[in-house]
């Protein structure tokens, strides 16, 4: 079952990031990229808005996987 947290894993990959580069580009901790990868963790409402806009997707496909 696909997750926000698979979906944070799919996007960085898909932009060639490794976690440090992602975390450096948005002014997070390394650390706190991978609890979310992993889903040890949900990143909060100001984090969602930060990676949507980052990766330039929707909040729905972010957060419920819908394109919608």
């Amino acid at each position: 079952m696909e997750t926000i947290s698979t979906r944070i894993v799919s996007l960085r990959k898909d932009a060639g990031l490794s976690q440090q580069q992602l975390a450096d580009d948005l002014n997070l901790s390394r650390r706190a990229i991978s609890l979310w990868e992993t889903g040890r963790r949900t990143p909060d409402i100001q984090s969602v808005l930060l990676l949507a806009d980052y990766f330039q997707v929707s909040l729905d496909y972010l957060v419920k996987g819908s394109h919608a």
